[in-house]
């Protein structure tokens, strides 16, 4: 630990910069600063070891780092203008990019250089000059500038954005409250009516819309609300054409025109409000990434509706953070898809920071040295909303190019229709065509309900292809999204998905997680905390995997696993930005982990960060990752549950949760149809079991003094019967146990071939026949016992059994149907896997506390 830290008790106690954490230290390493927890747990490679004189920092993001430099170093013009020549800046350049932040501070605490670590250049003001403004950690007003800077320096600008102009998102909330006054409409409605009124003032400020189509010559306009209807939205949908195969465009969504196309009697004064509104605002230019991005959520936090449009919104930080996890994959010709893809947002991050290098203007064409697609389902009109909406949003994030090429409009259009479709010709909306080796990369948050998937199971099963495609029989609509993200993604493609718990420890999707295991590299999972998605409390993970190139091949590399407690935004209605952000932590120990797998572990220390062996990971095993944390270890990390307490809303959230996890449990009930026309013949136990009886010396002191490896089952009916393990074993064979003794004396097991023992207080059946099958046998002798009530007083000996008989499927020459047995089994391991997963959903009803007062 650095002797300057703990001296000077910077750890506990660091100076503040706003809220963020300043250390104005020089004797300190990087690799210091790193075991104490200051940055993060990355390996900085040969910088670790050199010093900075000051480092600001939020949580552990490092957000500029500061150079001291004497008076005499500054007191000439040319001398501060040496910062290329000086090598000392050059190597705090170096310092930073490892670092990862974006900004180097040069001060003598008299004046101040400001430089952009991407362009090694001074940053300048908003009239294109070297910025001025001095460095002094106390000024209240610094973190604001520091932040303006940061938020609009990059690879390519220097120059700091005029604040005032690019964000829009005020006005949105203005007119989202005068057309839902008088209207009623829910804020989903409000929002596609703000959307259509944007991309209008919009299109128009960039000269696409002219004249007496124009924003400024409908303000001259007596009813501009009919003219509106009658002119200019049909200009819109002419330079901006509608897809041919699903009718849609940028736009379609106000509530000003009725669906026959006609301006909405008695809106009149509201739509010249909100024009005037639009007028005062200014010129659309400039706009801020954030509010392209934040636009709908804003939308949300007010709707009254937030259940149905939890399904359709990922919150921004999640968008990003999976983003961010598979951004160093991005090179030219790949394919990037979204299958479940609502208002875009994941495939138009994803290129959002290089749009001019991947979408150029070329011999009159818009070429994309990238294809970036996202399907939808719909309908009717409200339905194809969602797509109109990811059309218009992708003309927003493209502002600067089609402001640079308005002559290109039609191409833009053509590239809007290309990118986002919406899928008319089925219920199954994407899932409706088996697609294979086809995307580099999918990013997708796709819906997660069980209840109506029985629904999509039907359409599948009236397709032969379909059938063929979907083997898993994975539960819910998430089971069948997951199988076709693994198809369609190409040989040593990459998948970042939201998924839901059920995935993962749902017994009936044990054939979906060896799908993963068997097709997949599991690269990473992530655990969110509950509520980060609007209005559930659905608890919910990343899963990152990458596609392998041969099936046979087995995964070596361990597997990224993180716990989250916020996303860096509160997790209720408002979602106020918040310091905490585990989520941009996880990111970036993720990137670190994907280059330098073998020694990342030795260089993490976040207690929120384990690697796990996939060993670990079997298809019948639960995947939650928190098991891997120990309760102390939870508790540190503020994660234990013991004390949490729901409100009323998150209990009925919970109860609808488990509703729809019973509604797929009856689905799969359904799908066991009862058994018609089989032969049944009754034989005795004597005539089809051979009796073994148990060994009376397994007892607990011989267990002690002759521990092994081979197990040894008992009367025990919690844990398998497992009693113990020695070093030998009396049995190697597949047959039936019954317990004799205890309390649940006539308890039935299964046990598949295998070296192991019985004590006296248990029995074995071995059939007599080889087509007999001791699975089916297990599920019709605990019939049979039961219907005979044995217990601890009444024991199930051989006298009172030999003569019990049991119904066994046989052919019509009166032999063992051995396949028929097989499937009546199979049908009753389904029916006590389902029973075993609603006691499980019930013991979760019983262990939800609820503060009525939340």
């Amino acid at each position: 630990m650095s002797e300057e830290l703990l001296q000077r008790d910077l750890i506990r106690n660091p100076q503040k910069i706003g809220t963020w954490n300043f250390y104005n230290i020089g004797a300190t390493t990087i690799d210091a600063l790193k075991k104490a927890g200051i940055i993060r747990s990355i390996d900085y490679e040969e910088v670790s070891r050199k010093k900075v004189d000051g480092i600001i920092t939020k949580q552990k993001e490092v957000i500029a780092i500061v150079e001291y430099k004497s008076p005499k170093a500054f007191n000439t013009q040319t001398k501060k203008k040496k910062k290329k020549n000086n090598k000392a800046i050059l190597q705090e350049i170096e310092v930073a990019k490892k670092l990862n932040t974006k900004l180097i501070i040069v001060t003598d605490t008299y004046e101040t250089i400001w430089i952009n670590v991407a362009t090694s250049n001074h940053v300048k003001d908003q009239k294109g000059n070297d910025l001025k403004y001095n460095f002094e950690p106390n000024d209240k007003n610094i973190q604001k500038i520091i932040t303006q800077i940061i938020q609009s320096i990059n690879s390519t600008n220097d120059k700091i954005l005029p604040q005032e102009l690019i964000d829009p998102t005020g006005l949105a909330k203005q007119i989202w409250q005068d057309v839902w006054s008088v209207s009623g409409a829910t804020p989903e409605n409000c929002l596609y009516t703000f959307v259509e009124l944007f991309i209008f003032k919009y299109l128009s400020d960039l000269g696409i819309l002219d004249r007496d189509y124009s924003f400024d010559e409908l303000l001259k306009k007596g009813k501009k609300l009919d003219y509106y209807a009658r002119f200019i939205r049909p200009e819109i949908k002419r330079l901006f054409p509608e897809n041919n195969i699903d009718k849609t465009t940028i736009i379609n969504g106000t509530i000003f025109v009725s669906k026959e196309q006609k301006a909405v009697s008695g809106y009149d004064t509201v739509f010249k409000k909100v024009l005037e509104k639009f007028r005062d605002f200014g010129k659309l230019d400039h706009i801020d990434l954030d509010f392209k991005s934040k636009l709908f959520e804003s939308f949300l936090k007010e709707s009254i509706s937030k259940k149905n449009w939890g399904q359709f919104f990922t919150p921004i930080s999640v968008v990003r953070a999976i983003n961010d996890m598979a951004r160093s994959d991005l090179k030219e010709g790949m394919k990037i898809c979204d299958p479940a893809c609502g208002v875009g947002k994941f495939p138009l991050e994803y290129v959002k920071h290089n749009l001019q290098e991947l979408f150029e203007i070329k011999n009159g064409k818009v070429k994309s040295k990238v294809k970036i697609i996202g399907f939808d389902k719909g309908f009717d009109n409200d339905e194809k909303k969602t797509i109109i909406l990811a059309k218009a949003n992708m003309l927003i994030y493209f502002c600067e190019l089609v402001k640079d090429n308005p002559e290109y409009k039609e191409e833009f259009a053509n590239l809007f229709n290309e990118t986002f479709i919406l899928k008319t010709n089925s219920i199954l909306g994407t899932l409706s065509e088996p697609i294979e080796n086809e995307y580099d990369l999918i990013l997708t948050n796709p819906p997660y309900v069980t209840s109506g998937s029985s629904n999509l199971k039907e359409e599948i099963a009236k397709s032969t292809t379909l059938k063929n495609y979907y083997k898993t029989n994975a539960m819910g609509v998430e089971g069948l999204f997951m199988e076709w993200i693994i198809k369609a993604l190409k040989p040593n493609g990459k998948a970042f998905v939201v998924v839901p718990d059920g995935i993962f420890n749902r017994k009936n999707d044990r054939n979906l997680r060896q799908l993963i295991l068997d097709n997949c590299f599991v690269d990473a999972i992530i655990s969110l905390p509950l509520k980060t998605f609007f209005t559930t409390p659905k608890k919910t993970y990343i899963l990152a995997v990458t596609k392998k190139s041969e099936h046979s091949q087995t995964q070596i590399d361990p597997i990224f696993t993180y716990l989250c407690s916020e996303i860096g935004e509160s997790r209720d209605v408002y979602r106020f930005n918040i310091e905490q952000d585990d989520l941009k932590e996880s990111v970036e120990l993720f990137r670190s982990f994907k280059g330098n797998k073998k020694g990342f572990a030795k260089l993490n220390h976040d207690k929120r960060c384990k690697l796990q062996f996939v060993e670990l990971f079997k298809a019948e095993k639960d995947w939650s990752i928190e098991k891997f944390w120990t309760e102390e270890e939870r508790k540190e990390l503020g994660l234990s549950l013991d004390n949490d307490f729901s409100s009323i809303q998150d209990f009925k959230s919970n109860i609808q949760n488990i509703s729809d996890e019973l509604s797929s449990m009856i689905q799969e009930i359904n799908a066991i149809a009862p058994e018609q026309g089989i032969l049944f013949k009754n034989f005795t136990l004597e005539e089809v079991l051979n009796p073994r009886s148990g060994n009376q010396d397994l007892k607990k002191s011989f267990i002690e003094k002759n521990k092994g490896e081979f197990p040894v089952y008992s009367s025990n009916t919690k844990e398998n019967g497992l009693f113990g393990y020695i070093n030998t074993y009396d049995y190697d064979a597949e047959c039936v146990q019954i317990t004799t003794n205890g309390v649940y004396a006539g308890t039935v097991f299964y046990r598949k071939k295998h070296k192991f023992s019985i004590n006296s207080d248990a029995r074995l059946y071995i059939p007599k026949h080889p087509n007999l099958d001791c699975l089916y046998l297990t599920y019709e002798l605990q019939r049979v016992l039961n219907k005979n009530n044995f217990s601890w007083e009444y024991k199930p000996t051989i006298a009172r059994t030999k003569y019990l008989q049991v119904k066994i499927p046989v052919t019509k020459e009166g032999s063992f149907d051995l396949k028929k047995q097989k499937e009546l089994a199979e049908k009753y391991r389904k029916i006590e896997e389902v029973k075993k997963n609603i006691k499980a959903e019930l013991e979760k009803i019983e262990n939800i506390k609820v503060d009525i007062s939340i």
